[in-house]
């Protein structure tokens, strides 16, 4: 049988809620009482849509930031803004003493009460450089490792220390941007009620009850249906975590199309780095959600799925359908067809870097797939 491994953000749904909660996380961190403090008169629960966009264009630079970081294979809402937030948070630490540099750095859990008690450190009439990521993201290699790597050897320079692990993939700093990013997407209640932790920032009505799908539901449903009588096989490999998967999904009619082994996010990622830490990352461009979703998600073949990636299909039994050069990248290793969308992040822009890199087809959206397919 014939596969159809759909990505699902700028395939299905719009990225833009994903980066607006990007955004707001690093805003929050830096300015919220309950994190730096730096903007006594920020409250998360007073913004409207105007100022949500005047804030990710600060943070993100009218999206050049987000769009250079896609381009350079960083596909994750969790690593964008952690390397964004890392950034400002370096130049915060500068101002601290050497030896009380040290001790955050040493800490292997950082909460919001850490951040707090930064609070008092900080030079009241500090203004944030919004530029810096700019000219990090400039001297950084592409490739997810090499941006961490260089993200370590940049606080090690900075702040004159000799470990900067704190700032690495899923470290200390990365767990705590994580989970403010996941309970203003999911909001406070199911925040606690999915992560099972306590909420930071109580009674948020998250991002997830807002999605904006790209196509009309009653479009995607009839190709969807279409695909399935046409004898193809679909499934799912995102960097969204599970819930926020499946809850747009069975709100729109259409989770009833992949079946529960076949949807593989980036809790089952994480759950496979956890268990295999000496291949991290596992997100895109690494192949492994693909190939996880394609062979029914089984944990006792994780370690085949990481190690067994290089031309491991037939180009003409298996296509892959997405939006970003991560999604590219993992067709060209395990051997599958690409077609490209371009409803994502940078929209018809995209189309230039795709055939670039020599994706097989490229839509203007998910709905002209039918007419490569059928």
């Amino acid at each position: 049988m014939k596969s159809i491994l759909f990505d699902v953000d700028g395939v299905f749904l719009s990225e833009e809620r994903c980066f607006d909660t990007s955004a707001l996380t690093i805003e929050a961190l830096l300015k919220s009482e309950q994190f730096l403090g730096m903007g006594k008169s920020f409250k998360l629960n007073e913004l409207n849509d105007q100022r949500i966009t005047k804030i990710r264009n600060n943070i993100f630079k009218n999206d050049i930031i987000l769009n250079r970081l896609k381009s350079m294979g960083l596909n994750s809402n969790w690593d964008m803004l952690f390397v964004v937030f890392s950034i400002h948070f370096i130049q915060l630490l500068k101002q601290l003493s050497l030896q009380e540099r040290e001790e955050i750095l040493s800490e292997s859990h950082i909460s919001a009460t850490n951040m707090r008690e930064i609070q008092p450190f900080i030079d009241k009439a500090y203004q944030i450089n919004y530029e810096l990521p700019i000219a990090f993201i400039n001297q950084s290699q592409s490739g997810k490792d090499n941006i961490y790597a260089e993200l370590e050897r940049y606080a090690m320079e900075q702040l004159s220390v000799k470990d900067a692990s704190f700032f690495k993939l899923k470290g200390p700093l990365w767990y705590l941007t994580r989970d403010v990013y996941q309970e203003l997407y999911l909001g406070s209640n199911l925040f606690e009620q999915v992560e099972q932790k306590q909420p930071t920032l109580n009674g948020i009505d998250g991002f997830i009850y807002h999605e904006t799908v790209l196509r009309p539901v009653e479009e995607i449903q009839s190709l969807l249906n279409m695909l399935q009588e046409k004898g193809y096989h679909l499934a799912i490999a995102t960097g969204r975590p599970r819930t926020e998967t499946l809850v747009p999904f069975e709100s729109l009619g259409i989770k009833s199309f992949f079946s529960d082994q076949h949807i593989v996010t980036a809790s089952d990622v994480m759950q496979a780095e956890n268990d295999y830490p000496d291949f991290v990352p596992l997100g895109k461009p690494n192949p492994f959600c693909y190939i996880a979703t394609l062979n029914g998600n089984k944990k006792e073949n994780y370690k085949q799925y990481i190690t067994e990636q290089n031309h491991i299909v037939n180009k003409e039994d298996v296509v892959i359908v997405g939006d970003s050069l991560a999604d590219l990248f993992c067709a060209k290793q395990i051997g599958a067809t690409f077609i490209g969308t371009l409803t994502g992040l940078k929209g018809q822009d995209a189309r230039e870097e795709l055939e670039h890199y020599e994706a097989d087809y490229i839509v203007d959206h998910i709905g002209l797939i039918k007419y490569i397919l059928c």
